[in-house]
């Protein structure tokens, strides 16, 4: 039969216990973690650092391309520049928006649902401004555009998903397509508010206007090409050799040819005096110092380029071109 403790022996063990726990006690402090991340629910992260790189080679290829493309549209110096780019919710990204603004409604065939494009109040009036003929003024106090404004942007727009397509195309080729124009962000709702977009902000400097161009694409609509997107992240893009700089002289002789250049046929010129001038009147014949013989000068922005041959072309004058000057 076992040894039965006496009440002296069991207060003993009870008061030694006791001493050992709080020794212990005094010994297991808090741990303490030394690397600690903050996390923000509100802003759950689902696209990896490989993923956002390729996104950001992507987004810097659509900003050189429509870099190069908007001098020779709005005719004054241009720069775009990528900002950043953030993963958020789309209520966060209507909550930043400025009301009222120019909303345009992309979608992204064959990917499935919408992207939007915003271009901010202190950037798209003065885009306006210069398509009108003007010199690129903000307004003081931000407004809805007119229809007329609306068809302007249209066109910038246009020329945007262009480049972004062009930008996209070493990975998926896209069928970019405007769907609708806003101009209040809380009455868009292209996914549920809680869902997660990426958000890529370019700075655009138009003369000495500067302003932003956000791009917001839900992650449920690229999901389809994270994957090829990470795979761009990590490895990179294999490119020919010079491919980039042959890309941006084409775009740069495009923009080129559809400038207006004045061109000028001389038939001759004469030297006469101020008396002379002044006794002109309707009959007089003046004389010039060229042959009816003679090819005239072509000039071509005020610069000697061609020789002609002047004469008709049905009831108008026309000068044929027969060689080149030097």
């Amino acid at each position: 039969m076992a040894d039965i403790l006496s009440q002296d022996e069991v207060d003993l063990l009870l008061s030694a216990v006791s001493e050992e726990g709080a020794e212990v006690g005094e010994e297991e402090e808090a741990p303490a973690f030394e690397h600690v991340t903050a996390h923000d629910f509100r802003r759950p992260e689902r696209v990896s650092k490989e993923q956002l790189r390729g996104l950001q080679g992507i987004c810097e290829a659509f900003a050189r391309e429509w870099g190069v493309a908007l001098p020779g549209y709005l005719r004054t110096a241009t720069r775009v520049e990528l900002s950043s780019i953030d993963q958020l919710t789309y209520d966060m990204f209507v909550l930043s928006v400025a009301r009222p603004t120019a909303l345009s409604v992309i979608s992204m065939a064959p990917m499935e649902g919408n992207a939007l494009l915003e271009i901010g109040p202190s950037l798209v009036f003065p885009i306006v401004d210069r398509l009108l003929g003007g010199r690129g003024i903000q307004i003081s106090e931000p407004r809805p555009l007119t229809e007329i404004e609306e068809r302007l942007v249209l066109r910038i727009i246009h020329l945007v998903i262009d480049c972004l397509a062009r930008a996209w195309r070493q990975l998926i080729s896209l069928e970019l397509k405007v769907v609708a124009q806003e101009s209040d962000p809380l009455i868009v709702q292209i996914v549920g508010g809680s869902e997660m977009v990426i958000l890529v902000t370019f700075e655009l400097h138009v003369a000495e206007v500067t302003g932003t161009l956000n791009l917001c694409v839900p992650l449920l609509t690229i999901s389809a090409v994270l994957d090829k997107i990470g795979a761009q992240g990590k490895y990179g893009v294999v490119r020919p050799k010079g491919q980039a700089a042959e890309r941006a002289a084409l775009r740069l002789r495009e923009a080129v040819h559809n400038v207006s250049v004045g061109v000028d046929a001389c038939i001759g010129s004469a030297v006469i005096s101020v008396r002379d001038l002044m006794e002109l009147q309707v009959g007089d014949i003046l004389q010039l110092d060229t042959s009816v013989r003679d090819h005239v000068e072509v000039r071509v922005g005020n610069m000697p380029k061609f020789l002609g041959k002047p004469g008709k072309v049905g009831n108008k004058s026309a000068v044929q071109i027969v060689g080149h000057v030097g």
